[in-house]
C-alpha cells in the first residue's frame, strides 16, 4: 500500500529546487534597489570589507567596484540584487561559507 504513494512522498520530503510547482502563486517580483555610490560604500563598510575582498565576494573586478564608488559606473541588476540580499542579511556571507573569519 504504501509503494502507491511512494513518489508523493519522496516529492514532499524532499521537492526539486529551484522549480515553483502548480500549487504556489507568484504575485510579483520587486527589483532590485537602485544602489548609488555613497550606499555601496556603506554597505561594505558595515560589512567590514576592503574594496578588493569585497570584489572577491561578489566575483567582480576590483575596477568594478573602485567605479561603482567613484560614480563612474552603475552596478548590474545582479550586482543591485546581491547587495539588497546582503545588506538585508550580512550574515549570509558566513553561512555560505564564502567569507571566514580567523582571530
Amino acid at each position: 500500500m504504501l509503494s502507491i504513494y511512494k513518489d508523493e512522498i519522496k516529492d514532499a520530503l524532499y521537492p526539486k529546487r529551484g522549480l515553483v510547482d502548480k500549487r504556489y502563486n507568484i504575485v510579483s517580483i520587486t527589483p532590485p534597489c537602485k544602489w548609488k555610490s555613497g550606499d555601496i560604500k556603506k554597505l561594505r563598510k558595515q560589512l567590514q570589507l576592503s574594496q578588493s575582498l569585497f570584489a572577491e565576494v561578489l566575483g567582480v573586478s576590483l575596477a568594478s567596484v573602485v567605479s561603482w564608488e567613484n560614480e563612474r559606473s552603475t552596478p548590474s541588476p545582479l550586482a543591485c540584487r546581491m547587495f539588497d540580499i546582503l545588506s538585508r542579511y550580512p550574515d549570509i556571507l558566513l553561512e555560505a561559507q564564502v567569507v571566514d573569519i580567523k582571530k
